[in-house]
């Protein structure tokens, strides 16, 4: 039985996201076991896999082909009618060149579905200010004894981030999905309150310079341990 090497709650929302879409190809990478590959084939999609690390894909009816996400990948403009990363931009040490080349291979209104930690949910936002680091710090022994950097979250990413690398590359959030919502997060529900608050009281020049409309969104700050960002490949003005 094929297992996905992310979180179960992750898959299903992707998953459901795809069922009524119309079906097209889709980039999978990176791919990890193929589980998500595995049902989005089910649901009709035709998949192309690609995984830095090739040999842990167990799906031997979809190809996977090794892709590094930092380098070129090997396909042409606009070949895809959707992009698929989960889990994968806070492992690369470069992760404009990744969405660069993801919105590259992407055809113009084609849709991208990314993962990231949610680093800006109201507990994580806690925990850096007690403990001064977004995502646990590592030890050149564990860097080591992996022999790689892309077992690791190289880059934490925040929403607002995110946004902009996306931006910068033809591609517009159209939507912002969590993954299970959080119980013990309503202890600091007041916290929000008062944060929601506040921001209705500011000016709307300042909301747009701190992206109130991202950073405050209900499934950011209340969000669980993982935002599923959409996002829109925009044509280019000509």
């Amino acid at each position: 039985m094929v297992r996905g090497k992310g979180r179960s709650e992750i898959y299903g929302v992707v998953i459901s996201w795809f069922k009524d879409k119309k079906r097209g190809l889709v980039l999978d990478c990176p791919a990890g076991t193929g589980y998500l590959a595995m049902e989005l084939a089910k649901l009709g999609y035709s998949v192309m896999c690609g995984e830095i690390d090739p040999k842990v894909f167990e799906i031997p009816d979809i190809p996977c082909i090794y892709i590094d996400m930092t380098k070129e990948i090997p396909f042409s403009d606009g070949y895809f009618d959707y992009v698929l990363c989960v889990e994968g931009l806070e492992h690369t040490t470069d992760p404009y060149k990744a969405v660069s080349e993801m919105s590259r291979v992407l055809k113009d209104g084609g849709y991208a579905i990314f993962t990231i930690p949610n680093y800006c949910n109201v507990e994580k936002r806690i925990k850096y200010v007690l403990t001064g680091y977004l995502t646990r710090p590592k030890s050149i022994k564990e860097y080591r004894e992996r022999g790689n950097l892309y077992d690791f979250h190289n880059t934490p990413l925040t929403i607002t981030v995110l946004d902009f690398i996306l931006a910068v590359n033809d591609l517009q959030i159209v939507s912002i999905m969590k993954e299970k919502t959080k119980v013990r997060q309503l202890l600091f529900y007041p916290l929000v309150l008062v944060l929601w608050i506040f921001s209705f009281f500011l000016s709307e020049e300042v909301k747009n310079r701190r992206r109130t409309d991202l950073t405050l969104k209900p499934e950011v700050i209340m969000g669980g341990n993982t935002l599923i960002v959409v996002a829109k490949k925009m044509r280019k003005a000509s």
